[in-house]
């Protein structure tokens, strides 16, 4: 019997007291979900964010997608989707709970590396993946004193308003914004934490791909933006929540995410310019070979 189910995560009594409304799940299905209910875990642990209103079990289309992957290499690697709940908060309409949000999200982490304690190859860090506010959520974990950077290996925002708010409601709103945005500007030369921004599109009609830029710099060299109709084997533009489900872009994702795998390590890589290799592969030159990391060069032009 196919077992379809997330498995909640236990908090420390003291976070879920903290933090009463939210909530930390991993995804699982089949075999695999009956497995991960004995800890440790000894994957590769991808956290999705959801965005305003959004639901942690929006994390389903890529868990899935990943998981038949890894059942086509005989789970020789496999990734951990973690999601959190944030109870469907609307904080595109509220900015009040952005920066709580925040603080959990910083906690999650945490709480995610110490479910691989002990294994030989535990990771040290997670990917994340963010929807819409979830996206701008994951950019402020840097603004957060105590936060260290390299507990995010890589990060992968869709449809996430990263210039300004759709609708500045609220001082809240307003005061997050520039917080986030002017540390990522002030700090661009430190901040070595490879991002890539997918926009939905002109079918996107509640954030629109201008306000989905991330703020780069001329140094700044470990972001990309890009939109979901460009994407080699997408071609199709997405509207606001079909961006998660969309399944030729968790496809492009997922390929990514395991051509990120260090063989050495069984985690995502810690080389700066193979991760921007690999998502410039898969999602802005156009993939139908494998991606090599010193590809040949075919033909040699010369002159006539």
């Amino acid at each position: 019997v196919e077992v379809l189910g997330s498995k909640k995560i236990e908090l420390p009594k003291k976070l879920a007291k903290r933090y009463p409304a939210y909530e930390l799940y991993l995804y699982g299905e089949g075999s695999y979900a009956e497995e991960h209910k004995i800890l440790p875990l000894t994957g590769i642990p991808v956290l999705f964010l959801p965005g305003n209103a959004g639901s942690y079990k929006q994390v389903r289309s890529i868990g899935s997608i990943a998981l038949r992957k890894a059942e086509d290499i005989d789970f020789k690697y496999h990734f951990d989707f973690f999601s959190v709940n944030f109870n469907e908060e609307l904080v595109a309409l509220y900015g009040g709970s952005l920066q709580k949000q925040t603080k959990f999200v910083h906690e999650c982490i945490k709480t995610i590396l110490k479910l691989y304690k002990g294994q030989e190859f535990a990771p040290k860090s997670v990917a994340i993946i963010g929807h819409s506010m979830g996206g701008l959520v994951a950019r402020a974990l840097l603004t957060l004193t105590n936060f260290k950077h390299d507990l995010i290996n890589l990060l992968i925002t869709q449809a996430t308003p990263h210039v300004a708010p759709v609708m500045p409601l609220d001082r809240f709103i307003t005061d997050f914004y520039m917080t986030v945005n002017n540390y990522w500007i002030l700090n661009a030369r430190q901040i070595n934490l490879t991002t890539l921004s997918v926009a939905g599109g002109f079918r996107d009609y509640q954030v629109r791909s201008g306000l989905t830029f991330l703020p780069k710099l001329s140094h700044h060299t470990s972001a990309l933006s890009v939109v979901s109709s460009a994407v080699p084997k997408t071609w199709v533009s997405t509207d606001h929540l079909s961006i998660v489900w969309c399944k030729q872009l968790q496809l492009t994702t997922v390929r990514a995410f395991f051509d990120l795998i260090d063989a050495d390590t069984k985690q995502i890589t810690q080389n700066s310019k193979k991760k921007l290799a690999v998502l410039t592969h898969h999602f802005i030159r156009h993939p139908s070979k494998h991606f090599e990391e010193n590809p040949a060069i075919i033909t040699d032009l010369t002159g006539i």
